[in-house]
């Protein structure tokens, strides 16, 4: 069977189609609660937890931009480069992922109903230097057409410009996403977050989402075209090996922030601390983040995993990610600023509502439905390709 007719098999609308078009639609309804009461009444933040899901979100979906820019840089790096098709699907997965950023921020600015353009138009003119969310959307404002120029030179073949401009749309995405995390680091109100620790959990968190969706991506094309399955294999072992020492080291750094959380008792982090470890969040924090996402893919990839425990660590790690970025965000804004003027720490809460759920969840479903139709055009392209290399043998 030839490669080609593996590569071009797949139909136009399948389950992932349907899923991911549901996931997308889903995202109606917050649209239409936030048109007709407003952002207010839509979201479940508050003036003491002001930043929510879709904050969360949008962390959780640029940052798997980030990991796959690393990725892209790998595949060089490692003697990769053959493996063109898998190189192709990580960087488009990064454009999708970004552009689901951007739509879940979207709305978390309150949507198309505040002349977005000419907020966008005045955070730019005057530039604000002094201000890390301005260097953060600036840089994600340039990563973007970055992404394109880089899928072009792909698409082209243009091996010449790819590995510079690689390496660009890398330090642009790790400048940007640390500087996320330094928006939360900066934030001296929000002891728990304070310090230098949120931009390099970031980063290491990224490369865990970048090796995680490399890992799925490798399963499901080793899948459709089965030739490619030893070269696949390859680079399924680097992003095992990957993913395992990511595992290992958010571990260590997971206990010495608690510890040293526990450690000084100032109110506002210790309070935070114990709100995950046993308070409010504290499910979500062992069971999510710590037993899923830490604990259990750890035990899989200490052995050389099969795909499929691959594919399952993979899953968990990503899950694991998202729910370390939610308690980190949540919990250190659950206790209040003016706290440490009361005998005793008290505590707000958080619950996020139906709008943001809806448009997480659309946010996740554009991010996928995108990438199947980039995904279509890449397929059709490369089996083009292999057509002609087959025909001139």
């Amino acid at each position: 069977m030839k490669v080609s007719s593996n590569v071009a098999s797949k139909p136009l609308v399948d389950g992932w189609t349907i899923l991911f078009f549901i996931m997308a639609a889903i995202g109606l309804y917050g649209m239409a609660h936030v048109f007709f009461y407003g952002q207010e009444p839509s979201y479940g933040v508050t003036r003491y937890v002001s930043w929510g899901l879709l904050i969360i979100g949008y962390s959780f979906l640029v940052g798997i931009t980030t990991g796959l820019s690393l990725l892209v840089i790998m595949c060089h790096l490692f003697g990769l480069k053959h493996v063109q098709l898998m190189e192709r699907k990580l960087i488009l997965l990064a454009l999708t992922a970004l552009l689901g950023g951007f739509y879940v921020i979207f709305w978390d600015l309150g949507g198309p109903f505040k002349l977005q353009i000419l907020r966008f138009v005045f955070n730019y003119f005057p530039p604000h230097i002094e201000s890390a969310i301005w260097w953060m959307s600036t840089l994600y404002a340039l990563e973007l057409p970055i992404i394109i120029i880089e899928i072009y030179l792909i698409f082209t073949k243009n091996h010449k410009w790819l590995l510079p401009i690689a390496i660009i749309s890398f330090l642009v995405g790790v400048s940007a996403y640390s500087n996320m995390g330094f928006v939360f680091a900066a934030n001296i109100s929000r002891p728990f977050w304070f310090g230098a620790y949120i931009p390099i959990f970031f980063i290491l968190s990224a490369l865990g989402l970048g090796a995680g969706f490399g890992l799925i991506l490798c399963y499901f094309t080793k899948r459709l075209v089965p030739s490619l399955e030893e070269k696949l294999t390859t680079v399924s072992h680097v992003l095992e090996r990957t993913l395992f020492f990511v595992v290992l080291a958010m571990m260590f750094f997971t206990g010495w922030r608690f510890g040293t959380a526990l450690y000084a008792y100032q109110p506002e982090v210790s309070g935070a601390a114990i709100a995950l470890l046993w308070g409010k969040l504290s499910f979500y924090f062992w069971f999510f983040q710590i037993f899923l996402g830490l604990i259990v893919p750890f035990f899989m990839l200490i052995k050389k995993p099969s795909s499929t425990n691959a594919l399952i660590a993979a899953i968990l790690v990503i899950i694991g990610v998202f729910f370390e970025r939610y308690n980190t965000v949540i919990a250190g804004q659950l206790v209040p600023v003016n706290s440490v003027y009361y005998d005793k720490v008290f505590y707000v809460n958080y619950t996020p509502s139906l709008s943001e759920i809806s448009l997480f969840i659309s946010a996740l479903g554009v991010a996928g439905l995108l990438y199947l139709i980039g995904d279509r055009i890449l397929n059709k392209k490369f089996a083009q390709e292999v057509e002609t290399e087959e025909s001139s043998h």
